[in-house]
């Protein structure tokens, strides 16, 4: 069951690779490197500035202009701000030669081109664009949708970062993201917060001549031998919107990075938070009806819930049953009418044994269609990630072409060769440095989509068993019939079996040992399988649902930071940068 939510998130992380997050990352890193100084605004913010160009939500097609809006926010060591500058590119595809816009922006420049514009009341602007796009960036005093803080500690003490330059020990660098943009939503009869679902990525660069043992939560190490590239990833305020206990799935809202520093130097770090990966992923879900799935499989999660409680209520029965009987057993020899009475509870244990196997082949066969289900999405999830591959291949090919790079095309099979023989020949060069990085991330892809792989193998597999399993129930009920029907032939014989008590006796402890291996064994089922799905979504699958909708509207609602015009579609993310941590700025 958790399928759904595993799915959006895996989503995401392939998207945000695909759509050139640690591009727009790498970016932000070498914007203003020239004087380090942490008032530099971008080089150049237009559309080419503004980060690398992402899949939209947006119909180009719908016939709307489009605002792309891109917020730089320059940070100090901790994570607090010093200043915002806000990019926005209106893409004109209707060739207007006036377009009404909205934004809260102070000293507007246009910064590719020379259309003016003209501010009204109400923070209306119409540019004269004369069928052009329109590249523009300004200053925003407004708090931001979300913070990151980065706080540090050295050998378990807090540290604040100017005094941490250049100091040895354990160091921890901590990233924590607090999501301030929520809606008030109305779910299952209550008002709810559901935040928009920013995922936010973290990257940083450490000097492995300074940082060892590196490590990280939630996220990701790679090492070129000089240097440890970490990225983070974090959902903050998922949690919460989806309404998810910690204990059954905990999603990350942190960032921790944990290493030896000799003369601790850090380099500018850059966080990437972007929502629209949110919307493409539960539109997918919503287009396949995996949505009204979780709604449907409600009851079929109450029916298989009931039939476990019956189950283990009968083993448990059965179980006393074989006991009593095992004591009665003890005094056959010296009284037959106290055998006949415990006769009698085996009887009654056989058929509770026979209604509690019903019980379970009915949620066994549940649980049967419930895989056959998973089994079903196995192609859809191989070959959309086999497309995602394929797309950053492409891009890969293209960013290699652009770079004036002679190689053959890359595929999945070649891509690593063919990178490591660019990189050897590019030396030391920068360029050798950019085609390692494109090479990381078509490896960090690579990862996950064997991983992939894998799981679909495994849900296979699974599928496969449930079946035998659902064979091996059937056969538990034919066995439970058969022994209703053989403890009621055992009174009437009871009499009769005088000699063979001792055998008899024998063979009880026998059955009464197998009953409790058969009772454990479905508390187990029950407690790690059937109440485990039941817990991670607190039984209401039909209100997970709800939520994942919920969440998914509200993130199409926040389309831009600054402001935009009714009548214009919008996407837009944020990239945080914060300055080095070293002696000169300490």
């Amino acid at each position: 069951m958790k399928k759904p939510v595993v799915k959006i998130l895996s989503i995401s992380l392939c998207a945000l690779l695909a759509l050139g997050g640690i591009g727009g990352a790498v970016y932000a890193m070498g914007v203003s490197a020239g004087d380090g100084s942490p008032d530099a605004a971008p080089a150049d913010s237009g559309a080419e500035a503004a980060a690398p160009k992402t899949s939209s939500s947006y119909d180009p097609n719908a016939g709307r202009n489009v605002k792309d809006e891109t917020v730089y926010v320059l940070a100090g060591a901790d994570g607090s701000v010093q200043k915002i500058i806000v990019s926005d590119w209106i893409q004109n595809a209707l060739g207007s030669d006036a377009i009404d816009d909205v934004t809260q922006l102070t000293g507007i420049e246009n910064v590719k081109g020379n259309e003016s514009y003209t501010m009204g009341g109400d923070n209306s602007c119409v540019w004269n664009a004369n069928g052009n796009d329109i590249y523009y960036q300004g200053n925003l005093d407004k708090e931001l949708p979300v913070d990151v803080m980065v706080s540090y500690m050295l050998d378990g003490q807090p540290i604040a970062p100017a005094e941490l330059a250049g100091k040895s020990g354990k160091v921890t660098i901590r990233f924590d993201y607090t999501n301030h943009q929520y809606e008030l939503v109305e779910i299952d009869g209550r008002q709810e917060k559901i935040y928009v679902p920013f995922a936010m990525l973290t990257g940083l660069i450490l000097d492995n001549d300074v940082f060892t043992n590196v490590s990280v939560t939630n996220g990701k190490i790679m090492n070129d031998g000089d240097r440890t590239i970490v990225a983070g990833l974090a959902f903050p305020g998922l949690q919460e919107s989806l309404g998810l206990d910690r204990n059954a799935l905990d999603l990350p809202d942190y960032v921790e990075i944990t290493a030896n520093a000799e003369g601790f130097a850090l380099e500018t770090t850059v966080t990437l938070a972007v929502n629209e990966l949110f919307n493409d992923a539960a539109s997918t879900m919503e287009d396949n009806d995996n949505l009204d799935d979780l709604s449907e499989l409600d009851d079929k999660l109450d029916e298989l819930t009931d039939a476990m409680d019956q189950l283990i209520g009968g083993s448990f029965r059965l179980y006393d049953g074989l006991c009593a009987l095992l004591d009665s057993s003890q005094e056959l020899v010296s009284g037959i009418d106290q055998l006949a009475a415990g006769a009698t509870q085996l009887k009654q244990g056989a058929e509770d044994l026979s209604v509690g196997a019903a019980q379970l082949q009915t949620g066994s066969a549940a649980l049967n269609r419930g895989l056959d289900q998973l089994a079903g999405q196995n192609d859809e999830l191989n070959g959309g990630a086999a497309q995602v591959f394929q797309s950053l291949l492409a891009s890969a090919n293209s960013q290699l072409v652009a770079a004036g790079v002679q190689a053959p095309e890359l595929t999945v099979e070649n891509y690593s060769q063919v990178l490591d023989g660019v990189i050897a020949a590019a030396g030391e060069s920068p360029a050798a440095q950019q085609v390692a990085a494109l090479k990381a991330s078509l490896d960090n892809y690579n990862g996950f989509y064997q991983g992939l792989q894998n799981y679909t193998a495994g849900v296979a597999q699974a599928k496969d068993g449930a079946g035998e399993l659902n064979v091996g129930v059937d056969a538990l009920k034919n066995g439970a019939d058969s022994l209703t029907a053989g403890a009621g032939q055992l009174y009437d014989g009871i009499l009769t079996m005088k000699g063979s008590a001792p055998a008899l006796i024998d063979g009880v402890t026998q059955l009464r040992d197998g009953a409790m291996e058969l009772s454990d064994g479905l508390k187990e089922f029950n407690e790690k399988g059937v109440q485990k799905l039941v817990d991670a979504f607190d039984g209401d699958l039909g209100s997970l649902a709800d939520r994942l909708e919920a969440v998914r509207d509200v993130s199409e609602r926040y389309s831009s930071f600054s402001g935009i015009s009714s009548d214009m579609d919008g996407q837009g993310k944020f990239i945080w940068r914060t300055e080095a941590v070293d002696a000169q700025n300490s």
